[in-house]
């Protein structure tokens, strides 16, 4: 990929708009702007860290809390929260980052500590992805 690094920051070159020819995708246009092809490893210190994984799958949660010896935590929460037993099982998935849903946690007894370990079984659970 053509590209130079500007500040820290990948800058690639101008697009073809369509209407004419791009002298912009010239080699001599491209080195004598400071482009250059560069590896996906020459680029990756300057991409952006992706976000950490939040949302899992309520079979994945509850797998995790099992392993950790703290399920019936889980199934505390669900037996004395209307509310909250009805949005776990309308929901497709749980995103363990939501200030409501860390909040319903934390009022059965979850603690943030408890959540990051769930992330962190969950994590170290899921097969490499190839």
């Amino acid at each position: 990929m053509y590209a130079k690094i500007e500040d820290g920051k990948i800058i690639l070159p101008p697009h073809n708009d369509g209407d004419h020819y791009n002298v912009h995708l010239d080699p001599q246009w491209l080195a004598a702007h400071g482009f250059r092809d560069m590896s996906e490893e020459e680029l990756a210190p300057y991409r952006p860290a992706p976000e950490p994984q939040t949302v899992f799958s309520k079979l994945a949660i509850r797998r995790a809390m099992r392993t950790l010896g703290i399920e019936g935590k889980l199934d505390a929460l669900l037996n004395a929260s209307g509310t909250f037993r009805a949005d776990w099982q309308d929901a497709q998935e749980i995103d363990l980052a939501d200030p409501v849903l860390t909040s319903a946690l934390s009022t059965g007894g979850i603690t943030d500590s408890e959540i990051a370990r769930i992330k962190s079984a969950i994590l170290l659970a899921a097969p490499e992805v190839i």
